[in-house]
């Protein structure tokens, strides 16, 4: 007789499988054993139709749907066997919504042949979420079998304001075990793999959004980021990821165990398959004015031309001081900043060093304030029905020695730490302009050491996880792939410390074959706009039409 947890377990797993059971016609065609890179896949297994809806710029699947040329059953239909096939071959959903997408795009077609005009500026498009977005009348157990059964009544905020603007809500993806992983693996669902590699991680916590983009199984992607969940997944599956400031996009319907604790806020953001959709989204989320019915929002507009100067300022951080960034992040580095030496039509780009600050001490720090009642309700609800905490889980919660039961009065210290970390960088970040008024615009930095890690070894945040200590807004776009013989080992290397040593013995390329390899830019708080404004000028300098 299976056990409570079993049980609930087979329930969620049984719910996924009988989702995507509904898609029509049925998968067939998969190659056995499946190859470690299973892009190549979907050519194999789909029509050429479908492979060419998927593998299309979302913003151009939108103005597609706004000229007749296609239709949102055609591109929903499309996008959910892709996103099912990506199910058999990445284990990234936790559930497809055939049935409420396929009536939504109908209602957006009948609506278009009878006015003839679009829904919004979304018309059509389907979008996915990780599984903790609030779906109504769907089962939300944020990764937490515990929460099997938790039934919700109403879609989160952004889900709706999203739908307002006339998108498709047609999957959600799975997400680790107390949502505070780099990685994707949860008791209830199993550990979720990189299309472009299944030894590697597809990232986290937002990590089965990233693999189905990394699939082109979804158009866009929303995930939250309280440390580098949406960047993580984006990054290790090469493609576009932004935490915005906290306060912009809106977070409610947002199922989780912390809920209400602000010592660290987190952000939702886009997970997207190129800058402009990332702009897109957040133009018109924050166009929307959702403070007006989350007045926990700030009420600040988004700038079309934020960037108005002709001159950009680019600081470098070669190296955080605590892990140092691995051959193939370094080799990304001297791409793009050789790169932004050259000429950029229209810009003047000057690129100075950028010196780490205290980043370890900003990590001792985040790590206390992530769970400042020591993980005791995160350790009560998974002890609740037996469920074993994850080596991932012990490593930032229990192993972590930062982690404690604070009370108040060491709170308060805590924040006061924290507020007054907060005001030495923005002074540092001013000193860049005092020679001639101008500070840096973004800073350019790695997002993680390495590129998607090996499974079960993402044991170091901090390279994103910084931005969220300090609210600023960052976001990671792809630069180049592992390369055999570009990224070799240094041979004498000397590491600066234990972290360091941990994934410099990790490294070696043959284990990262095909990995993408994506950089971060950063802003200052409130510069959600800047950033995205100043990637496109770096993605010109590396030759891309951004």
């Amino acid at each position: 007789m299976a056990t409570a947890l079993e049980a609930l377990v087979a329930k969620a797993v049984a719910i996924r499988d009988e989702s995507c059971a509904k898609v029509d016609p049925p998968l067939s065609g998969l190659p056995d054993p499946l190859p470690l890179n299973v892009t190549g896949i979907p050519a194999l297994v789909l029509t050429k139709e479908e492979c060419e809806i998927t593998e299309t710029e979302p913003i151009e699947l939108v103005e597609k749907m706004a000229k007749g040329e296609l239709t949102s059953v055609t591109v929903v239909k499309a996008f959910l066997r892709r996103a099912a096939l990506a199910q058999k071959v990445l284990n990234c959903l936790t559930e497809l919504l055939w049935d409420r997408a396929v009536a939504r795009a109908t209602e957006i077609d009948e609506y278009f042949k009878l006015t003839g005009k679009t829904l919004g500026p979304f018309h059509g498009l389907p979008i996915s979420s990780k599984e903790h977005f609030s779906v109504k009348d769907r089962y939300v157990n944020a990764s937490f079998v515990a929460w099997a059964e938790k039934k919700v009544d109403r879609d989160a905020h952004v889900i709706e304001v999203m739908e307002s603007l006339g998108a498709v809500l047609f999957a959600r993806s799975t997400q680790p075990q107390t949502i505070m992983h780099v990685e994707t693996e949860t008791v209830l669902y199993g550990t979720s793999y990189n299309p472009y590699n299944r030894n590697l991680s597809c990232g986290g916590s937002t990590g089965g959004e990233g693999a189905l983009l990394g699939f082109n199984a979804t158009p866009l992607g929303m995930g939250t980021d309280i440390g580098g969940s949406a960047r993580w997944p984006a990054a290790s599956n090469g493609r576009y990821g932004l935490r915005p400031t906290a306060g912009r996009v809106p977070m409610g319907g947002l199922i989780g165990p912390t809920a209400g604790a602000e010592s660290i806020s987190g952000a939702i953001g886009p997970l997207a398959q190129s800058r402009r959709t990332m702009e897109y989204f957040m133009k018109h989320v924050i166009g929307s004015k959702p403070w007006i019915t989350e007045p926990g929002l700030l009420p600040v507009q988004w700038r079309d031309q934020a960037l108005s100067s002709g001159k950009l300022k680019v600081g470098v951080l070669w190296s955080d001081g605590v892990v140092n960034p691995l051959p193939p992040v370094k080799r990304a580095l001297n791409l793009v900043v050789d790169a932004l030496k050259k000429s950029v039509p229209g810009w003047d780009i000057e690129v100075i060093p950028w010196e780490p600050k205290q980043h370890d001490y900003a990590w001792e720090l985040t790590s206390q304030l992530y769970y400042t009642d020591g993980g005791e309700k995160v350790l009560e609800l998974l002890a609740s029905v037996g469920e074993e905490p994850l080596p991932l889980t012990k490593w930032i919660l229990t192993e972590n020695p930062y982690v404690r039961k604070q009370d108040i009065h060491s709170l308060w210290e805590l924040h006061t730490k924290r507020d007054a970390y907060r005001a030495m960088y923005a002074e540092y970040w001013n000193e860049s302009g005092k020679d001639d008024g101008h500070p840096a615009d973004i800073i350019l930095c790695p997002a993680a050491p390495g590129v998607a890690c090996l499974h079960g070894t993402a044991k170091y945040w901090a390279y994103t996880s910084h931005w969220n200590f300090l609210d600023y807004p960052g976001a990671v776009f792809p630069v180049t792939t592992v390369d055999q013989e570009l990224d070799m080992p240094e041979k004498d290397y000397t590491p600066m410390n234990d972290q360091d040593k941990f994934f410099y013995d990790l490294y070696s390329p043959e284990k990262f074959v095909d990995a993408p390899v994506n950089l971060q830019l950063v802003a200052r708080r409130f510069n959600d706009d800047v950033l995205l404004q100043a990637m496109k000028i770096v993605e010109n300098a590396l030759g891309r039409d951004s």
